[in-house]
């Protein structure tokens, strides 16, 4: 890393951690915290601040090789490895709070069992062992290097099995997201994409990394997805920061819907197919990118004393350095120096690592020199030993191309040279040092193969499964939506009939509305026995309204007729109709010819004079009425299909309107058959004779 771009990474590390750490600080110190929820906001700011503090430091001391630099790199680097899974757990929690609507406490991670039956998502639970294991793993990692270690310069370098810990924190992100994704319908469109842009940072950051290799990316990105839920926050006015009072709830809608037992079991069982699917999806695409690329190996070195004369096939690399006993002679110019071939071969005895680079070097007397010309290495002296590296792109050496000097697992490189040296040098009798650096390649090791087909397998067991809960959960919805779609339309389809029933009912009997209802295109009419009948009219009343307005004479009229229809279906009188100022109504409408109609009808009369009174006490107009009964046998029925009215005819009818017209006001005259079913019960004058039209001359009485 070059030094602008190590004190530009520094800089943006520790700009963004001032501001993390203040506005951590800053929400802490507001006032009732757990009423308005943001302690998980508050530990992802403390913690995001705290990570990149923490990797600012680790730039800073890398290779500072004093006591406070050995320390500060440790610490730092562990800081940095351990905060982001700690930062997913609270944004799984963050989340969390706003899937439940409601402020959650930690200590609901003790109680997995129930907190998963109360709907709390099962992702979250298992972030938290992720979490912990991953934190474990690191603090291992600091005695055995398994993810990163540190060379004598203070520098440091990845392990063999630091892929192991991306991968962890990499499921740990796609749990989080998959939580967010299965729980959106329960979070308003705000807080979903405020949430889910948190994700789109680090993506962002990736794909940069693919063009800017050495800046911290990934850890600013977590620096700005905080920052990013913080203004958000203020936004959605989660917290009211100046008074520090914010609503008891979440602003968040919440769903609600009478969801069984079995359906939420089966919500839970497809969500954890669901994280379990996409956590192997994740896995085998960190593996996949990985046996591409290779894992980068660290650094080995190989102290030969006992020099190999050929492949020790029980050893992962193998040196041998001989003088060729065909290929020998002596220096004319020196004869205390022999002239020999020099052929060395290094064996890859691994089965998936190739060795990408590597040098070599043997101990060698003083006074030895080298012919131009040696192959497939370059080839230098030093006071006490020959050295040799494998040739690079630029040197002279590199004619065949830098990758024919690599060694593909289970083959071998051959290098030599001409070289002059003392009688008495011995290539097997010196101690040989070679150092190489190697790629694993996952993917040609049969064990990797194994894990990676099982894991496929696995993956391929849990997306199908995954697919068939969650078809038979969309199912289940689409049926409960069609459910409540057929309830809401039956109520209204009732309540309509029932309104129609009403109106049907305020026109008709209910006898002949049921009839009609069932039998619409029969012609309704029947004959009753004995049917009491009234009639009722204002007297005057063409005096009367010729002093109003027709406004007045309507508002008058329905007023008063109103008090009359409250009554008749208080007191049980079928209501027939009304014509102009006059009012028609029956009692008896029955088969049986024995009822007790006319009684009715009486009582129903005497409430109509006490309606009228009460109707001029409050009336600036005083009105008189008429009240003519007749009781007798009769013809009802419904005439017309379209705007059809339900009548009565026959003789009594008609003397019941002769009553009325011939009767004397606020008085009811009845004729001798009304009096004959009534008399036991009511007090009546002396009869009167009266002549009928038709009927010629009838006794009638006064109540």
């Amino acid at each position: 890393m070059s030094d602008s771009l190590r004190t530009i990474s520094i800089s943006t590390l520790v700009f963004l951690s001032f501001f993390c750490l203040q506005l951590g600080i800053f929400l802490s110190t507001g006032r009732k915290i757990k009423q308005a929820g943001r302690r998980p906001l508050i530990l992802i700011e403390f913690c995001t601040g705290f990570l990149l503090l923490s990797d600012a430091l680790a730039y800073y001391f890398r290779g500072n090789t004093s006591e406070l630099g050995y320390y500060m790199v440790r610490l730092s680097n562990f800081f940095v490895f351990v905060s982001p899974f700690f930062i997913t757990f609270l944004l799984c929690f963050f989340v969390c709070e706003y899937i439940m609507h409601s402020r959650l406490g930690f200590s609901l991670l003790f109680r997995p069992k129930d907190s998963i039956k109360n709907g709390i998502p099962i992702q979250l639970f298992i972030i938290f062992i992720l979490c912990i294991t991953a934190t474990c793993l690191i603090v291992i990692s600091q005695f055995t290097d398994l993810f990163y270690f540190f060379d004598e310069n203070n520098l440091y370098h990845r392990s063999p099995f630091y892929p192991l810990c991306v991968a962890l924190g990499f499921v740990s992100g796609l749990i989080t997201l998959t939580t967010l994704l299965q729980n959106r319908k329960k979070l308003a469109q705000n807080v979903f994409i405020t949430t889910s842009l948190y994700f789109v940072i680090p993506i962002i950051a990736v794909i940069l990394i693919l063009f800017i290799y050495g800046f911290p990316w990934i850890n600013v990105s977590l620096g700005l997805g905080a920052l990013h839920l913080f203004y958000s926050s203020v936004k959605m006015m989660e917290i009211n920061f100046y008074s520090g009072e914010g609503p008891a709830a979440i602003v968040s809608p919440l769903l609600k819907s009478e969801v069984t037992e079995e359906s939420q079991k089966r919500v839970v069982r497809n969500h954890f197919w669901q994280t379990l699917s996409i956590s192997l999806g994740g896995i085998l695409l960190v593996l996949l990118i990985i046996s591409i690329t290779g894992l980068s190996l660290p650094e080995k070195t190989l102290i030969i004393d006992d020099p190999y004369t050929e492949n020790d096939k029980s050893e992962s690399v193998c040196v041998t350095f001989v003088r060729n006993a065909e290929k020998h002679w002596i220096d004319e110019a020196d004869p205390d120096r022999t002239g020999a071939q020099y052929d060395g071969v290094i064996f890859n005895n691994m089965s998936s690592t190739i060795i990408t680079d590597w040098n070599f070097s043997i101990e060698v007397p003083e006074g030895c020199s080298i012919d131009p010309g040696p192959w497939n290495g370059t080839f230098t002296l030093s006071a006490d030993s020959l050295n040799v590296i494998k040739p690079h792109e630029g040197d002279k050496e590199n004619i065949h191309g830098v990758d024919f000097y690599t060694i593909t697992p289970l083959k071998s490189l051959g290098f030599g040279c001409i070289m002059y040296a003392p009688h008495n040098f011995q290539p097997l009798s010196e101690q040989i040092i070679f150092t190489y650096s190697s790629i694993l390649k996952p993917l040609t090791n049969i064990v990797f193969d194994v894990i990676l087909a099982l894991l496929f397998v696995v993956f391929i067991i849990a997306t199908t499964i995954m697919l068939f809960e969650g078809k038979l959960i969309r199912v289940e919805e689409e049926n409960k939506k069609l459910e409540s779609t057929v309830k809401e339309r039956t109520k209204e389809l009732e309540t309509e009939k029932n309104r129609s029933e009403s109106l049907l009912l305020n026109i008709l009997p209910k006898e002949i509305a049921k009839e009609l209802t069932e039998h619409p295109d029969t012609t309704i009419a029947k004959e009753y026995p004995n049917v009491t009948v009234l009639f009722t009219d204002i007297v005057g009343f063409t005096k009367i309204s010729g002093e109003m307005s027709a406004e007045e004479v309507v508002t008058m009229l329905n007023k008063m007729f109103s008090m009359f229809d409250e009554r008749a279906q208080r007191q049980g009188i079928e209501k027939i109709k009304t014509i102009g100022d006059s009012y028609m109504a029956a009692a008896g409408l029955t088969q049986q010819e024995a009822n007790d109609g006319a009684i009715k009808m009486i009582n129903f009369a005497q409430g109509l004079l006490d309606d009228v009174n009460s109707f001029n006490e409050n009336s600036n107009i005083k009105l008189l009425i008429r009240l003519g009964i007749n009781s007798g046998p009769l013809v009802a029925g419904v005439i017309g299909k379209t705007k059809f009215i339900y009548d009565i005819w026959g003789d009594t009818v008609n003397v019941a309107s002769r009553m009325e017209s011939t009767g004397l006001p606020m008085r009811i005259h009845v004729t001798e058959t009304t009096k004959a079913q009534t008399s036991s019960l009511f007090q009546y004058s002396e009869n009167t004779e009266i002549d009928v039209k038709g009927k010629g001359m009838m006794k009638t009485y006064f109540l």
